[in-house]
């Protein structure tokens, strides 16, 4: 996989996709964030940090989807049929000005690597996306890791989720319940057809979830949307993230958004389940604007 060449999307960097995923946040952000964070956005001239998610899109025609509505570009192959979003980084080097020219993203499978014991391996492959224009300096460079599992010889098992212990007082903490609507929104605006996020029936009977998942991109966002409305009266821009999904998370289940401070320019970031355990977490570097 690592052999295949690299991948160009492009995509055109007008505000649009920008603007809808904004206003599908705005619901499960607190009030003075929002307005904090309209006051620095009122320009509208540069991308938010993590808004590149919903712009180059897998685009592939849907005959060529895998059964769960993945893309296969990504997919190890049978018997790993299993796909979860395990986590990544983002490096934001300058900011994505919205304009109505074409922009490039570059992708590559950097790495694929098999764990686990005979007859229990999963396959992680790593991709690197990087945002770029004419000049040697990316946008944004992005890691994502993707982990696929074996599909089940005993046949689908409910899965469990394990119980970590999440930081302790945070500067920072926000619940909310993700809907149905905001699992379908994001999909749509991110292209994603993955049915573990919009297929109940699908969840239970092939992945054994109880109920749809909440997408590791979207918890991401909130991450990085709660410490810009915190940061924003410091005058702190976001200059990295590294991130881990370590749970599941449940649409109508509450999840709590945290972060706090952990050195100068540096913050812990993580999202609690509704039983409280650590089910994300992140590390978000930043500079004085």
């Amino acid at each position: 996989m690592t052999a295949l060449p690299p991948t160009i999307y492009v995509d055109n960097r007008n505000n649009e996709q920008a603007t809808l995923l904004w206003n599908t946040l705005t619901d499960f952000l607190p009030k003075p964030y929002i307005e904090s964070l309209t006051r620095k956005r009122a320009s509208g001239v540069d991308m938010p940090p993590g808004y590149q998610m919903v712009y180059f899109p897998l685009s592939g025609p849907l005959s060529q989807l895998m059964d769960d509505g993945t893309d296969p570009k990504h997919s190890p192959g049978h018997p790993y049929n299993r796909r979860m979003w395990a986590g990544g980084f983002m490096h934001f080097y300058k900011p994505i000005p919205f304009r109505s020219e074409s922009r490039q993203c570059v992708e590559t499978i950097r790495n694929v690597e098999v764990k686990g014991k005979e007859g229990e391996e999963k396959v992680l492959v790593l991709l690197k996306r990087s945002i770029v224009e004419d000049d040697a300096t990316p946008f944004v460079v992005e890691g994502r890791t993707l982990v696929f599992l074996r599909d089940d010889p005993q046949g689908v098992v409910l899965q469990k989720r394990r119980h970590v212990k999440p930081p302790s007082s945070p500067l920072f903490a926000h619940k909310v319940t993700p809907t149905a609507s905001l699992l379908f929104r994001f999909s749509a605006l991110s292209y994603n057809a993955h049915r573990i996020h919009l297929d109940k029936d699908y969840c239970r009977s092939v992945e054994g979830h109880p109920n749809l998942l909440v997408h590791g991109p979207l918890t991401l966002i909130l991450m990085l949307e709660m410490l810009a409305g915190y940061a924003v009266e410091k005058n702190e821009d976001i200059v990295r993230v590294d991130y881990r999904n370590l749970a599941p998370l449940y649409v109508e289940e509450p999840m709590t958004v945290c972060g706090k401070e952990r050195a100068l320019g540096e913050y812990d970031v993580w999202i609690e389940g509704k039983d409280g355990g650590l089910a994300v977490k992140g590390t978000v570097k930043t500079h004085k604007r």
